[in-house]
């Protein structure tokens, strides 16, 4: 074999060991890039998992938006009509130095009166974050007198303090009773456009008691919520925190509180933060009810809590 050839297949061997060489180091790249890959892949799937399963327990005080369904508000209406009695006389007039007792009117007045029973009147709105807070209490009170038909459930405006306060409306509902009759008065949507126009006996009452004395000089004359049991006791404003409800005084547009479920719920657990404002409040309203309704039915007007409230 001549010098030429044995230099040629010197060549061949050594391109040979260097196409080997560079195909080993690609075969290495490959795995590694698989390998990565197959790590990231893992790296995003737990990712996800952590995320639905974050979610899916996103409850009181986040940022998952809930969602009202007919199914839920049958079941919200339910819990709220069939609050256990010994709940209620559980809790009594509420935590103490929390919750606003109804005023006596001091005016002498007669019994105001709509179809021949004593009235509940309600004037509110639906963007109202203590209105929100209000509804509950009242929807608790007066269904031991009777029995509602059409709550919806809605939140208060996102824009406001207490922002997103989950709460129902008393809009186009329906409440039956032999003992007194309800009128509510939604003013406003959540999103502040007109909804309904007070009357003007009832704009009357506002102005009689939606002004000081029964109103602080310092605060907003005409406020939500407004109540008149029968023009003998009357409200102005919620009776307790809506930051009972998870939501904050600060204005927050992507914070919701306690789910609609959550509160209607809690109104079964008297040791709850929730169920003692929610009902201390509806024994209140309760006790001004039965002071209009002369005690009428016995089973609720005779029942401790009730009986408890001296204020009244």
């Amino acid at each position: 074999m001549g010098k030429g050839e044995r230099n040629r297949q010197q060549n061949a061997r050594e391109r040979i060991a260097a196409q080997q060489a560079a195909a080993r180091k690609a075969e290495a790249r490959r795995r590694i890039f698989i390998a990565g890959t197959s790590v990231l892949a893992v790296i995003a799937i737990v990712v996800v998992l952590i995320v639905i399963k974050a979610n899916n327990k996103a409850t009181s005080s986040g940022t998952k938006a809930p969602v009202a369904t007919s199914s839920l508000e049958t079941q919200v209406a339910s819990d709220i009509a069939n609050v256990s009695p010994s709940a209620l006389n559980q809790v009594g007039a509420g935590p103490s130095g929390e919750i606003t007792p109804l005023q006596l009117a001091k005016k002498k007045v007669p019994l105001l009166t709509d179809g021949g029973k004593p009235e509940f009147l309600y004037v509110g709105a639906e963007y109202c974050p203590f209105c929100a807070a209000e509804r509950w209490a009242m929807a608790v009170a007066l269904s031991r007198f009777g029995t509602f038909t059409g709550l919806h459930l809605i939140h208060s405006d996102s824009d406001d303090i207490y922002s997103n306060t989950m709460t129902l409306s008393f809009y186009q509902s329906t409440y039956t009773s032999k003992y007194l009759t309800f009128v509510p008065v939604e003013t406003t949507t959540e999103d502040k456009a007109t909804l309904q126009t007070p009357t003007a006996a009832e704009n009357n009452l506002m102005n009689t008691y939606d002004v000081p004395p029964y109103v602080p000089s310092s605060e907003y004359d005409g406020s939500f919520p407004f109540i008149d049991i029968g023009n003998q006791y009357v409200d102005d404003g919620a009776q307790y925190q809506p930051s009972v409800l998870g939501t904050t005084e600060t204005v927050d547009a992507s914070h919701y509180g306690l789910t609609w479920q959550e509160i209607a719920s809690d109104l079964s657990n008297p040791s709850s933060s929730v169920g003692q404002a929610i009902l201390g409040t509806a024994n209140d309203l309760t006790a001004g009810i039965c002071k209009v309704t002369g005690g009428q039915p016995g089973s609720v007007c005779n029942s401790p809590a009730v009986k408890a409230i001296t204020s009244i």
